[in-house]
């Protein structure tokens, strides 16, 4: 059960964003990720605990980041085994002061196609759209 603070959170995060499956990573110091599935006005979330950690982080001010898979219903191949790969858009913010500040498709390519250990160029991931992250209200969240 999401608390009313989560509840709004994740409401004004995934405010006209497509698709209903979705893919939250919360980058702290010890990244956690969740599935999340839109129902009606309402959630399913496989790990609460992830989106009740990122309403601390955001309340606190603290820094960190948030990635955003969200799953489409367009095919990008079919495995050998004839299981469809949808497509993804992905997309974040960096989290800082109580705010959540959108990260571009530029910005989100560069996290995800660059090789950690080396800094050289990475192949993107099949199957994934980089995309600009939308300003994200926070009002509702910060009155709760």
């Amino acid at each position: 059960m999401l608390s009313s603070a989560a509840h709004a959170l994740l409401s004004a995060l995934l405010t006209d964003l497509p698709g209903s499956r979705h893919l939250l990573t919360l980058h702290t110091r010890h990244t956690m990720s969740t599935a999340l599935l839109l129902q009606g006005k309402g959630f399913v979330v496989e790990h609460p605990p992830v989106v009740e950690r990122l309403c601390v982080v955001v309340a606190s001010g603290a820094a960190a980041g948030v990635v955003l898979r969200s799953f489409t219903d367009q095919v990008s191949h079919t495995l050998p085994n004839g299981v469809d790969v949808p497509v993804k858009l992905v997309r974040g913010w960096s989290v800082a002061d109580r705010a959540l500040t959108p990260l571009d498709e530029a910005q989100m390519f560069d996290a995800h196609c660059t090789d950690a250990a080396s800094g050289e160029p990475a192949p993107p991931e099949r199957g994934v759209v980089y995309t600009d992250a939308p300003a994200v209200d926070l009002t509702v969240f910060h009155g709760t």
